[in-house]
């Protein structure tokens, strides 16, 4: 297969806007993090909130996964006293651009590396054939 036929993954700023616009969340999967002693994968979600707001979740998870096991949403929160689900940070932005701008400064590769929800599964999959290369 040629490579320009192949699927783009990352999504451009128009996209970005588009899909929140929609109701949707866009994701970056930011890699490996830890707690102490604890290893865990950190991803980034943004939804649009009321108002055109943007709200930023920054989640931190136990790397519990495994080639047939992708899915992030269902591992344990790295830290116990947080929720199934519950972001380890939850930032808002009056926009889009604000928000973006502001990640890039903590991750600079982030808003380049923005995919539609469901898709971190498959950055973390990517992750994974890599050997898991921690920071």
């Amino acid at each position: 297969m040629r490579e320009e036929s192949m699927a783009r993954r990352y999504l451009l700023v128009d996209e970005i806007a588009s899909a929140l616009r929609r109701g949707k969340a866009v994701e970056c999967f930011l890699g490996p993090c830890r707690a102490g002693d604890d290893l865990g994968i950190r991803w980034l979600s943004l939804r649009e909130a009321p108002g055109g707001e943007v709200c930023a979740c920054v989640f931190e998870s136990r790397d519990e996964g495994s080639p047939d096991f992708l899915d992030v949403y269902e591992f344990s929160p790295l830290r116990v006293e947080l929720e199934l689900g519950e972001p380890e940070e939850r930032m808002m932005f009056p926009n889009l651009s604000e928000c973006l701008a502001s990640i890039s400064e903590r991750w600079p590769e982030a808003p380049a590396r923005m995919v539609n929800q469901d898709v971190v599964q498959d950055e973390y999959a990517d992750f994974i054939a890599r050997g898991r290369q921690r920071a």
